[in-house]
């Protein structure tokens, strides 16, 4: 499911309008319909001010979130499989504190 589908399933299921949430956020309605459509991608502060509005874990969010800006990134690329690969390697080396190349 993509992050702005699911935003929107978890307001619905908490019965909030759109136009409840973006108020109880400090967002403009159309911006928030357009990031639940898919049309926009929300920032960072805004995934977090989700979680906490809808009462949901803000480490999953910004997980669905952080992949889905990964994909739109290198969804176009032919090895964007391979792409994926080098990156998991660098950041494995990071994890040991290591120097990545």
């Amino acid at each position: 499911m993509e992050f702005g589908e699911y935003i929107r399933s978890l307001r619905e299921k908490r019965n909030l309008l759109l136009r409840e949430m973006a108020a109880n956020i400090n967002m403009d309605v159309a911006y928030l319909s357009k990031i639940e459509r898919g049309n926009r991608m929300a920032r960072r502060e805004q995934v977090i001010a989700f979680a906490k509005e809808l009462k949901e874990d803000e480490n999953k969010l910004i997980k669905l979130w952080m992949s889905e800006q990964i994909v739109q990134m290198i969804k176009n690329e032919k090895d964007s499989t391979e792409i994926l690969k080098i990156a998991e390697e660098k950041i494995s080396k990071i994890g040991k504190g290591k120097e990545i190349e």
